[in-house]
């Protein structure tokens, strides 16, 4: 197979140059805010300390001024959780592959933070199986990540099980990272819910989910669809049936928006992809909302 990081990085050229350039000078690094420290302990005020680094809760139990000790982080971690259930295997709104634009965005996303020395892993699965790919900074390991990520997502491959991502990542991951979903669209009930709560009190959380096409469409309407999660066809007659479509679309609007709701609620950065040409635009936005602690 031919190396997707190669297509990633020409996509990069060719597309938006003006915002990649961005990203690759500077925006990527201002969504890690504070002063690339972890808390380390306390120990006692001394002249010269600065004011901001005492810690006042601590102080008032002690009753004697203590001051927070960080411990540099070099490096920052980030794990892509991607859904490599068959649902992936679909198309978009714009007829391409749910598959291409995970990869393009996951490998845009990597080769970004590899250019700002950081470290990129992969934690991939379905309802078979998670697969774990350690954080490392290089190209070849990039490499292996969106080459696992093509392999695994197939259309006669296991059933989608975002749940299954989360809890391996709640139960596994130790270390605090930047976490970055990347999932079909899906409804989030309150077993999602507490998962990523649990999972935002230790990381940092941002989603990406990619958008299926509707099966109504009426541009589509004449072409042959299958769903996914059955192997079946869908009959031409329901995909023509307008009040099924005006209330197929409602239905997603509330999922969408309730969607959002529940990550607005979290704290969680998130943007839709509709296909390619949305990644760079979406994945700017993604960055600049985390940046500003926007949803």
């Amino acid at each position: 197979m031919s190396s997707l990081l190669v297509k990633v990085r020409a996509r990069m050229a060719i597309v938006a140059q003006r915002k990649v350039r961005g990203l690759l000078e500077g925006e990527y690094l201002s969504i890690f805010k504070g002063r690339s420290m972890d808390f380390d302990d306390l120990r006692a005020y001394e002249p010269g300390d600065e004011v901001k680094d005492i810690d006042w809760k601590a102080t008032a139990r002690s009753a004697h001024p203590l001051v927070r000790r960080y411990a540099a982080t070099r490096k920052h971690n980030i794990l892509l959780l991607v859904d490599t259930g068959r649902s992936m295997a679909a198309v978009t709104p714009t007829g391409e592959s749910k598959r291409d634009v995970a990869v393009l965005a996951s490998g845009m996303l990597g080769y970004i933070a590899q250019k700002h020395g950081d470290l990129v892993g992969l934690a991939a699965g379905s309802a078979d199986d998670v697969c774990l790919l350690p954080t490392r900074g290089n190209n070849a390991h990039l490499e292996h990540v969106l080459q696992t990520i093509h392999r695994a997502i197939a259309i006669d491959g296991p059933k989608t099980d975002l749940l299954n991502v989360l809890r391996y990542a709640a139960t596994h991951v130790r270390r605090r990272m930047m976490l970055v979903i990347v999932a079909s669209t899906t409804a989030i009930d309150l077993v999602h819910e507490r998962l990523l709560r649990r999972l935002r009190a230790q990381h940092e959380i941002m989603t990406i989910w990619i958008d299926d096409l509707a099966p109504g469409d009426p541009e589509r309407v004449s072409l042959a669809l299958h769903d996914v999660d059955d192997a079946g066809l869908l009959p031409a007659f329901i995909r023509r049936n307008k009040k099924l479509h005006t209330e197929y679309f409602h239905a997603r609007s509330v999922q969408e928006m309730n969607t959002a709701a529940t990550f607005d609620s979290l704290g969680i950065a998130h943007v839709r992809m509709s296909g390619e040409q949305t990644v760079i635009p979406q994945l700017f936005r993604l960055l600049e909302n985390k940046k500003h602690g926007k949803r």
